[in-house]
């Protein structure tokens, strides 16, 4: 149904500035980083980050894209965190122009609502360079065109040959329907790159000052070359000719291998307008970000200043609490009890540090830090298929944690979350405290923990800070307030209570604690060495 440019201008207008949720089929919205993620960057963040992150949630937050490929160049550009300053600057005015310039976002509107449906996520496969599929037995497609031909023709001389004709064209027949049906599927993106061009053309004519559509003009020339021979495959035909010839000639197969030919040679050209055409779109829904929540643009500065955070929130918590940090010199040590924030607030910093080397936008009032890696372990599980137990796909994940930290000092914000926590008090202390200690000269770390006494142990690299609670006889509540030193309460026996534990296993509880606590501390001697905190640390447990 044609439906008039206003009207649908109206209709994405009101979806940029309130998208409606829509889930993805991620296989598909990831396929353009699958093919590039292994190109040279400056960073990919690994699929434990991404996850750890809720990256797929955050992609979603931030998907008011019009187009596929949009949406495609939105997750790639989410996963690939970049260090140069020069083109954050670019995007975050790309963004910007699009907010403030009403006219100017309704052509990118109207340009990317060309690319919409669902096949259009596999144009991401003809920009690797590699070749499309080969067909069985494509190599003798013009050598049976060509000998149904001369039979056809010969015939009028010497009537004989047209039994050769009969031979060829049923050979023709099931060889045509043998392989239709292969290269329907295999030519899907082929019939996307007519409105890939014709985005992409709309969006250079419009003459918006963009840095990637600046050199537009020669691949959409090229692209146009491409076109010419994928038209072929759009013709349609009601009357049946067109596929009889099609039959009798092979003429998918022939026009198909050129297609394959050109295809390979334009990747390049076909790479460059779709890179464009997802720019200008990841920049559209970035700018549709910005108008519904609070955020600033970040700035980068050399490592001697470190990380600043000021009122930073985490943009998938409804009412978030903001919270300020500053990351300078020394470690961070968060405690806590669960539930407090200790985990929301390592994500916050994480998505910030995220966003601001991707899309130039922090959920924040002000961010300031180096350009910096992030490295999490926030939500490890032990692996059934593989026979792993928790602590084993810690440590692993820790020692890969420590190689990339040796193999790029200084370059990497580390997140952990309660290492080690699948052994026993005396080697999770002790490998806590040997781990973060080595990791702190070498990158910025905020780590949680529930044993405190790892802050006495650290307090000479880490500064302590706390998240605590309130609880009353009838309730309880979390300010999620980041406060500086260390916990000095505990709550843990009083929340049991405040869930109708049983009377006598509070009794117990709270009887057994604070005899652990009476031998932790005697009178006569505080601990002070390592191994003596260690010792007191088993004793309370």
């Amino acid at each position: 149904m044609w439906t008039s440019s206003r009207t649908r201008l109206r209709r994405l207008e009101a979806s940029w500035q309130q998208p409606a949720s829509r889930s993805s089929h991620f296989p598909w919205v990831a396929r353009y980083y699958d093919h590039v993620q292994h190109e040279p960057a400056y960073y990919r963040l690994p699929d434990q980050t991404w996850e750890d992150l809720n990256g797929d949630l955050l992609f979603e937050l931030l998907d008011a894209t019009v187009s596929r490929v949009g949406q495609q160049c939105l997750y790639h550009r989410l996963r690939s965190p970049l260090a140069d300053e020069s083109a954050l600057h670019a995007f975050d005015a790309a963004a910007t122009l699009l907010a403030q310039q009403p006219v100017a976002r309704g052509q990118a509107l109207l340009a990317l609502d060309q690319l919409t449906a669902d096949e259009t996520y596999f144009l991401a496969d003809l920009i690797s360079g590699e070749p499309l599929p080969t067909l069985p037995g494509a190599r003798f497609a013009p050598l049976l065109a060509l000998g149904l031909l001369a039979t056809l023709l010969g015939g009028f001389w010497l009537p004989v040959l047209w039994l050769g004709t009969g031979t060829f064209t049923l050979i023709n027949t099931v060889f045509h329907f043998w392989q239709r049906t292969r290269i329907q599927r295999i030519v899907r993106p082929l019939m996307q790159l007519g409105r890939l061009h014709r985005a992409g053309r709309e969006l250079y004519r419009a003459a918006l000052p963009l840095r990637p559509l600046e050199p537009l003009a020669a691949p959409l020339a090229r692209l146009g070359a491409i076109l010419r021979r994928v038209a072929f495959f759009q013709v349609e035909d009601n009357l049946g000719v067109l596929e009889l010839l099609k039959a009798l000639l092979l003429l998918n197969q022939l026009v198909y291998a050129r297609c394959r030919v050109a295809v390979q040679q334009h990747a390049p050209a076909i790479r460059a307008v779709f890179e464009a055409v997802g720019y200008v779109d990841c920049a559209l829904a970035v700018a549709s970000f910005r108008q519904r929540h609070a955020t600033c643009v970040p700035h980068f500065g050399p490592a001697a200043e470190g990380i600043r955070l000021q009122a930073g929130y985490h943009p998938l918590v409804p009412g978030c609490v903001p919270n300020d940090l500053t990351l300078s010199g020394q470690g961070v040590l968060l405690t806590g009890s669960n539930m407090a924030g200790k985990t929301t607030f390592m994500r916050t910093l994480g998505v910030n540090a995220l966003l601001a080397q991707t899309i130039a936008t922090c959920p924040a009032t002000a961010y300031r830090a180096p350009f910096c890696r992030v490295l999490t372990s926030l939500t490890l599980a032990d692996s059934l298929p593989t026979g792993k137990s928790y602590y084993l796909v810690e440590a692993e994940t820790m020692r890969q944690l420590l190689l990339a930290c040796d193999a790029a000092p200084g370059s990497y914000l580390l997140l952990l979350d309660e290492l080690f926590k699948g052994t026993n008090t005396q080697e999770r202390i002790a490998a806590n405290k040997a781990v973060l200690a080595y990791l702190q000269p070498r990158s910025w770390v905020v780590a949680a923990t529930h044993d405190g006494e790892l802050g006495a142990l650290l307090e000479s690299c880490y500064v302590e800070y706390h998240f605590c609670e309130t609880v009353t006889a009838e309730d309880w509540y979390f300010d999620y307030r980041l406060k500086a030193g260390p916990l000095t309460t505990r709550n843990a026996i009083r929340l049991l209570a405040r869930l109708h534990y049983p009377a006598q296993v509070i009794a117990d509880a709270q009887a057994l604690s604070a005899t652990l606590a009476t031998r932790a501390q005697p009178d006569s001697a505080q601990p002070s060495t390592p191994e003596e905190l260690i010792s007191v640390a088993d004793l309370t447990r």
